[in-house]
Formats: structure tokens, sequence, C-alpha cells
């Protein structure tokens, strides 16, 4: 992977997520959840947003098979929501999920119609694009050996934080070809 041609993933939320901070004040409580804990259900309304101080979030989607896809997971200093939905106003495709331990400040989303929020929500909406077309040319530009070889190097606090089987659907595998590029890479 030639990474002077790669968009970072991620991580660029920080100054974003100080920011955010700052406007919020102290109005809205930090609290803290569980693993496991869901804090949106495939197919809900999406009403608040999570400004993660500590842990790790999850987007995912179960299919009626009873496996899931990742979409995303979040990390401290990341604004965890459905941008899509969120803008439509339509159901969550996705579940919102604990997937470490977190603190978080949920945020209702109605703020982001007040103007006084506009210059925050143009630079999430921003900055979520930006993401968002770093983590496609990601996923589309690098096999997943590449893939799997780019966490390693430049996201190693990630894979601290996600079991195998979520680095797996995160990068688009199976959990099983993911230990075949660790077994290649003398990892296993």
């Amino acid at each position: 992977m030639n990474h002077r041609h790669t968009i970072e993933l991620g991580d660029s939320y920080a100054v974003l997520a100080q920011d955010l901070k700052l406007k919020l004040g102290e109005q809205y409580p930090i609290k803290q959840f569980s693993r496991d804990t869901v804090l949106l259900q495939q197919g809900q309304k999406q009403r608040f947003g999570y400004l993660i101080i500590d842990g790790v979030l999850g987007a995912l989607h179960s299919t009626a098979d009873g496996s899931q896809k990742c979409k995303e997971f979040y990390f401290k200093d990341e604004f965890a929501l459905l941008f899509a939905n969120w803008l439509a106003d339509t159901d969550a495709f996705y579940q919102l999920k604990v997937i470490k331990a977190a603190t978080v400040i949920v945020v209702p989303l109605s703020l982001f119609e007040q103007s006084k929020w506009q210059d925050i929500k143009v630079k999430l909406i921003t900055q979520q694009l930006i993401f968002k077309e770093a983590k496609e040319a990601f996923l589309l530009l690098n096999s997943p050996e590449q893939r799997y070889r780019y966490l390693l190097l430049q996201k190693p606090h990630w894979l601290a934080q996600l079991s195998l089987i979520e680095v797996a659907m995160y990068i688009g595998i199976s959990a099983i070809s993911l230990s075949r590029i660790r077994k290649r890479l003398n990892l296993s």
C-alpha cells in the first residue's frame, strides 16, 4: 500500500471533538455504558449522537440469518452517529452498540438544527465525508493483507481494542481469512 496516497483513517476528529466539547460545556451529562449495551436499535429513529470520551462503539447490521456486518467502529474523540440516517431522517440501518465499555457525552441531534450549531454541523459532515472517502479507498484500492498491514502500522491502538473477529469485519473479510493473513505474517 502506498501511504503517500492514503487519506488517514479516523483519528482526525480530535480537534473537532475538542470544539464540540467546548461548545457543549457542561450542558449534557457524561454517561458510562458497559460492553454490549445497545444505544440505538437497528430500525429505530436516531435521536442522539455520542461523543466518545473513552471506549469503543460500533455500527453493526444484523442480517436475517443472524450474522453481523460492520459499518464502522468509533474510538475516543469521535462523534458516533449514523450520518445518512440522520440527514435523511430515516430509520437506522445499523445498531449502535458498545464494543468496549464507554464513557460518552450523549448529544441530542436536535441541537444541530439551531443556528448557533450550524458551524459544528458543517464541520462534522465535512469530516465524515473525508473519512468515508478514505475508508472507501482503503477498502477498494487495497488487498485484505494490505488493509491489515495498514492497521498494524498506523492503527495499533485500534487493534488493541478490537477482537480479531471485529478487525476482520472492519476490513471486510472472514475471521478465517484474517487468521491466514496473520499466519503468513507470523502473527498467529
